[in-house]
Formats: C-alpha cells, sequence, structure tokens
C-alpha cells in the first residue's frame, strides 16, 4: 500500500510540475490578443471539427481571442490531462487549459468539481440547453453536440416501420433472421437495444436510479430477468439464430449488404455512411418512442483558468444557431441545443430522428448489465 501510495504523489508531482511548461495561456500585449488553449480529445473527426470549422469559424468574429487546439486522438492523454487538472487545481495553479473537450476528463472533472459552474449570466445562451442535460454535469459543462441511437430500416422491404419498441419486438418475431444487434460490451448501438428492453420492464423510480447510480447495489439487478427473459426468447429470430456482431460498425455493413432489415444504429455513423454512399440510399433513420439513448458531448472551463471570460464567451457563441447548424452539418449529429434553436430547414432535414434521447444506465449497472447479457442471453 505505501509503494502504491508513493507511486501516486510522485505522479501527481510531476503532473503539478509539468504546469509550468504546457504552454498553456497567453496574452499578447502589443496586440490585445488572448490565446486560450482547448484540449480535446476523441476521433479524427472531432479534431477536423475544431480545426478546420469552429475555431476559423470563431476568429472570423473575435479578433481578439487564438484559440490554440491540443488534441489527443482516441483519448489516450485523457488520465495524465485529468491528473494535471486536478494537480493545478489543487494547488490553485493555471492548469494550461482554458476549454477541456474529452468525455471522460470532463465527467470526472465535474464530479470533483473542477471546473468553473456555468449560469446563464456568464453564457447567456445556455438556457436554449436542455435542463436535463446540465443536471447530469452539475452544470459545470455545456453540451454543445450529441449522438443518438435510432433504428434504421431498409424502405425497399419495410414501408410501415415500428414506432415503439414493442412494435420492434413484435417485427422482429413475425421476421426470423431479418433483425440484430451488436453485443452490447462492443458498441453503444447494441448497449442501447438491450437497456430499451430492460428499462421497458422496470419501474419508473427503479429506472431512475439505474441511471443516476445514487445508490449501485448489485441486488437491484434482479428487476432486470424480465428484459434479460425477453431478450433471450427473441435469439431465434435474431440473424443467423442468435448472431451478434463486434461493434456498431459490422451493424451497419449488415444493413448495408442486404443480411438484415433492420437494427439499432448511431445517427451519427449511420447519417455519414449513407452520405457516403456506403449505405444504400434505402436505409432510412427513426427515432422510437420513447427513444433510445443518446449522449451529449461536453466542454468545460477549469476552474484556475487565468482567461475564464474570453472562454465563456466562446461557449457562448458555439451555442448560438448557426453555429450549432455547423456542427450538426460536419458531424451528422444532434445539437448541444434543443432542436428548436436550430435554423427550421435543418429541422427538417433531420426531421425523422430530430426528438429527445433516453440517458443510459450509470457506469457500473451498465458493466454489470453487459456481463448479465453476455451469460443469460448469449451464452443462455
Amino acid at each position: 500500500m505505501r509503494r502504491i501510495f508513493s507511486a501516486l504523489a510522485i505522479f501527481t508531482l510531476l503532473a503539478l510540475l509539468a504546469l509550468t511548461g504546457c504552454g498553456g495561456s497567453t496574452t499578447t500585449g502589443s496586440t490585445g490578443v488572448t490565446t486560450i488553449t482547448l484540449y480535446s480529445s476523441g476521433d479524427v473527426n472531432v479534431k477536423n471539427l475544431w480545426q478546420n470549422t469552429l475555431i476559423p469559424e470563431f476568429k472570423k468574429t473575435h479578433k481578439d481571442i487564438d484559440i490554440k487546439l491540443v488534441f489527443s486522438e482516441h483519448g489516450t492523454n485523457d488520465t495524465a490531462t485529468f491528473a494535471r487538472l486536478s494537480a493545478a487545481v489543487s494547488a490553485n495553479k493555471d492548469a494550461g487549459m482554458d476549454l477541456i473537450e474529452s468525455g471522460t476528463v470532463v465527467s470526472q472533472a465535474a464530479q470533483a468539481k473542477l471546473l468553473v459552474p456555468l449560469t446563464t449570466k456568464e453564457v447567456p445562451l445556455l438556457n436554449r440547453v436542455d435542463d436535463a442535460l446540465l443536471k447530469q454535469v452539475s452544470s459545470f459543462a455545456v453540451p454543445y453536440r450529441a449522438s443518438s441511437v435510432v433504428l434504421a430500416y431498409n424502405s425497399q422491404s419495410i414501408n410501415e416501420p415500428p414506432k415503439t419498441l414493442n412494435d420492434v419486438l413484435a417485427w422482429i418475431k413475425a421476421n426470423p433472421g431479418k433483425f440484430t444487434y451488436n453485443s452490447p460490451d462492443t458498441g453503444g448501438s447494441g448497449s442501447a437495444f438491450v437497456q430499451a428492453v430492460i428499462t421497458a420492464n422496470l419501474p419508473a423510480d427503479a429506472r431512475a436510479n439505474f441511471i443516476s447510480g445514487a445508490e449501485y447495489n448489485a441486488s437491484l439487478e434482479s428487476q432486470w430477468k424480465p428484459g434479460l427473459d425477453q431478450l433471450k426468447s427473441l435469439k431465434s429470430s435474431i440473424y443467423r439464430n442468435g448472431f451478434y456482431p463486434n461493434g456498431n460498425t459490422a451493424v451497419l455493413q449488415l444493413l448495408a449488404n442486404g443480411s438484415i432489415q433492420m437494427a439499432p444504429v448511431w445517427s451519427d455513423q449511420a447519417l455519414t455512411s449513407l452520405q457516403q454512399h456506403q449505405l444504400p440510399d434505402s436505409i432510412k433513420l427513426i427515432q422510437l418512442d420513447p427513444p433510445f439513448e443518446g449522449g451529449p458531448s461536453f466542454i468545460g472551463i477549469p476552474r484556475t483558468s487565468t482567461h475564464i471570460p474570453q472562454a465563456e464567451t466562446f461557449l457562448n457563441w458555439l451555442l448560438g444557431s448557426e453555429i450549432q447548424a455547423k456542427v450538426i452539418d460536419v458531424m451528422h449529429g444532434y445539437p448541444g441545443v434543443q432542436w428548436s434553436y436550430v435554423p427550421e430547414e435543418v429541422q427538417k432535414q433531420y426531421a425523422s430522428i430530430a426528438h429527445a434521447y433516453a440517458t443510459g444506465f450509470a457506469s457500473k449497472f451498465s458493466a454489470d448489465m453487459n456481463k448479465q447479457w453476455q451469460t443469460q442471453v448469449a451464452g443462455g
């Protein structure tokens, strides 16, 4: 135990010392230009969004603020970045970052209260954001884009797609071999389908606890049995008598080659595949009622940033209607604001999926759900 503590202390100390050479925020006195640093992580499409669209657009109307992008592909530096942020705030020092956009870092930082609390006073357009999303991070960050799991179907063979989960389940049994979903531990689209079936069999208060994770108690998971039994009963009607592909992309490939006619998919991945003609035009997308789960990408401001007003200016700009429309266009996803605040033509373009989405289970319950699905459904 002593060795573990020593190693942790050394790591934190090194993270803190690294702050002096982080190349963080600066103000150029002669030009009056302030440079703020944005840390972001994810796939290359996220990097391109910042580098090729958002930062250049912001600069057009804010000549006095430069944005330096520090990008970590696939989040390989997220753990070290959170350690650096935590050490800086503990020492009341600048973390060398003025904005952070990373699912892992932002959620941990919000929970640890390492970020600046945000209100409509500092970020007026925050009033366009769904309160339920802000509650996920206790108003320590702003959702600027999102994605949701939706139902994809082949319109050549399906004239009237199912509108509810019960309709989907009935369709699966009436059309054996034409539907599948990826194993939930290999992608969010499969996880969303499993959660939807489990959730449909739960009372409202139980659903809320599994989502919030406020009370983690594995014994509560006995309430999942009706949903897991229902998923097991579908097995013989699933593609190839129970073939669950690995990953979201594999499901899209089965849709593309006609092996299946219906499946849950991520909205952004499917829309991108349609635009790039990797999916046939006959594949259409709809959201169920109640909807599948989805999730926003949050961006926040470190508490010890030396340029908080400039960072808040950027966040407010990011929530503007035209900028949100650009985010949707580039990422083929959802806006961070409510749909009513994006241009009408964009709403019409995404009308089939422009709805609210459900929230996923808390991480511990989600991990348990994946394990139980594996033993009771796939292996049952």
